[in-house]
């Protein structure tokens, strides 16, 4: 009788599965723009309250920007106008603003009254809402705008753009390849969720994705951009000698080993089925800076004064990082919350708001199980670009 109730109950579970996978088989790559953003609100998933390791890493990386910004032609009249690509929401983007604005105020050496335009710009998913509820708040020194739509495309009116930054948000591809999503593809990426440690054929579909998106995303802003106008990019990158399939170098960073054995225990469960597993896969790809060259090279609109990767960026304090490692399940809920801040609105799409639910419960699990036997780092590798419009 006990066995009958189990069958039963996995039945129950396989039938629930195939429904949410025929109500979601329907989410691809070409959905993604639609329902793609970082949490909002204030909660503990939100990206508001998960955001300080990237205003860590900015910070230690300012001075690179700065050096950048120096470089900028100023326009003989007419407001500056500044955008933030990928802007997301929170306090960092409002910093981010203030630190462009600050830096071309003190080089303006008060000899010139200038006006400061901003715009913000993300996909049209992104908590605008949240984020003008800051700046409403804030005695800013710039007039605002928020801009929705993909930094694939053209934003902004030609030549209108002076400073153009983009930080911790070109390593999102525009989609998943739709080779790696076809279930009759011999590119098919089955039993994974994404390109790390993955098969070199479905790699190099992501690699020439990323090289793709980033000669669209140059293209457009060199119609965008003024002549002797600053271009600053910086995203999770990999170091020269990493290998495409090597996305990562960390396994329990980000979205390593717990994140993949998280979807398994879904599928073990009976929860959803390995075919739902299958078919999401992270829109990401960490380019190299010879992978950056090349794009910009091709794109022939812009000078290169600084392309580089930067390795071992510290994301958080030494002291920080001992409190956050020290006790497996607050490190695990932490992370949880982190990676959720990111990626669970792809997660929710997908799979549904209470699969995902039950995906993060195992994710921290798993989290906190491979605290010890591979902890993660402190540590980030950024691939920086400063370019100027020739």
């Amino acid at each position: 009788m006990e066995i009958d109730c189990m069958k039963s109950s996995i039945v129950q579970r396989n039938e629930k599965a195939n429904e949410t996978e025929n109500k979601n088989n329907s989410f691809s790559s070409a959905q993604l723009h639609g329902v793609l953003h970082m949490y909002s609100g204030n909660g503990d998933a939100s990206y508001a309250e998960n955001s300080t390791r990237q205003r860590h890493v900015f910070h230690v990386l300012q001075p690179l920007f700065q050096e950048a910004i120096e470089k900028l032609t100023f326009p003989k009249e007419g407001p500056l106008r500044i955008a933030d690509l990928g802007c997301a929401t929170g306090l960092n983007t409002i910093s981010d603003m203030d630190f462009v604005v600050s830096t071309l105020t003190n080089l303006c050496n008060g000899t010139v009254v200038r006006d400061f335009q901003a715009f913000f710009s993300d996909l049209p998913s992104n908590d605008f809402n949240g984020l003008f509820s800051l700046l409403d708040r804030c005695n800013l020194p710039y007039f605002v705008a928020g801009v929705p739509g993909s930094f694939y495309n053209v934003l902004f009116p030609h030549s209108s753009i002076h400073v153009c930054y983009s930080i911790m948000a070109l390593h999102w591809i525009s989609q998943v390849p739709e080779a790696v999503l076809q279930k009759d593809s011999p590119l098919y990426n089955r039993g994974r969720v994404w390109i790390n440690r993955g098969e070199q054929e479905v790699v190099d579909m992501y690699s020439k994705q990323s090289q793709k998106d980033l000669t669209a995303f140059l293209k457009c802003r060199a119609e965008e951009m003024a002549t002797g106008g600053v271009l600053f990019l910086c995203l999770m990158g990999r170091p020269d000698t990493s290998p495409p399939s090597q996305q990562v170098s960390v396994e329990g960073e980000f979205c390593g080993q717990d994140f993949e054995d998280a979807w398994d225990d879904l599928v073990m469960e009976g929860i959803i089925s390995a075919d739902l597993r299958d078919s999401f896969n992270l829109p990401w790809y960490f380019p190299n800076a010879i992978e950056v060259r090349e794009a910009v090279e091709k794109s022939g609109a812009f000078e290169i004064e600084r392309l580089e990767v930067c390795e071992g960026v510290p994301s958080m304090s030494e002291k920080e990082f001992e409190q956050w490692v020290k006790e497996p399940n607050m490190f695990a809920k932490m992370k949880a919350n982190l990676v959720k801040s990111f990626v669970g609105s792809l997660v929710e799409a997908h799979i549904g708001i209470e699969h995902s639910e039950m995906f993060f419960q195992r994710f921290e699990q798993r989290a906190a199980a491979l605290l010890h036997s591979s902890p993660p780092s402190r540590f980030a590798t950024c691939t920086v670009a400063s370019l100027i419009r020739k």
